[in-house]
């Protein structure tokens, strides 16, 4: 697969100074109403968001857009196994204008994909083994006409972006709190890399702050 052949990725997340997106209970309510209004103009600006299916287990979000006109977009869900519950908000709310994508293993029950494609959802495959192949997914987004895409994952899929070097550009709010525990989420977890060569490098264009919280822009290097 080409580079230029799949959509150009924003990993958009808020965390603690610590890097904690979530608590060790997960609870996530780090943004102010000021950085979800910047959440959901970025919304605006893309064509697809995706998340995992742990977000839609936990807080079983809409993930609609507030505060803007727009024209909707795909809500994307890694899913490997088809386990988030088939009433969940991003399969019953207003899917005329968020149309919502499954991303499943060729593992996935046939009648449990059955049952969401009565529903209007759109199933994926990408990957023979336990987890979503996520290169492999780029290209369908990219033939879908998906051109950028929202990445508002959890630590485990911003993981799965950052180790195969697809993100393009980090938006970084940091609240003003530090919440500790081996046990909360962080910004990005998985193996991670064994030495820092390893690592995709990014550029910093941007630092706001307002309120004791601080905004980052970064985009990767070329």
């Amino acid at each position: 697969m080409k580079e230029d052949k799949r959509p150009y990725i924003i990993l958009s997340a808020a965390m603690t100074i610590d890097g904690k997106i979530a608590s060790k209970t997960g609870d996530s309510d780090i943004s102010d109403e000021q950085d979800w209004k910047e959440v959901h103009k970025l919304r605006t600006q893309v064509d697809g968001i995706i998340v995992g299916k742990n977000t839609i287990l936990k807080d079983n979000p809409k993930l609609h857009i507030k505060f803007y006109e727009h024209n909707g977009y795909y809500r994307i869900i890694v899913d490997s196994n088809l386990s988030i519950p088939i009433d969940s908000n991003v399969i019953t709310f207003q899917p005329n204008i968020y149309p919502t994508i499954l991303c499943i293993t060729e593992n996935a029950s046939l009648e449990r994909i059955k049952d969401f494609e009565s529903k209007g959802v759109k199933i994926l495959k990408a990957g023979k083994g336990k987890k979503v192949n996520i290169p492999e997914l780029m290209q369908h987004f990219y033939n879908l006409g998906i051109q950028k895409l929202l990445l508002e994952g959890g630590g485990i899929l911003n993981w799965s972006f950052i180790k195969k070097n697809l993100v393009d550009e980090i938006r970084l709010t940091i609240a003003p709190w530090m919440i500790g525990g081996k046990d909360a989420t962080g910004l990005v977890e998985g193996r991670g890399f064994e030495t820092m060569a390893q690592a995709p490098r990014f550029k910093l264009l941007e630092i706001l702050n307002r309120d004791n919280y601080a905004v980052l822009k970064y985009k990767k290097n070329e």
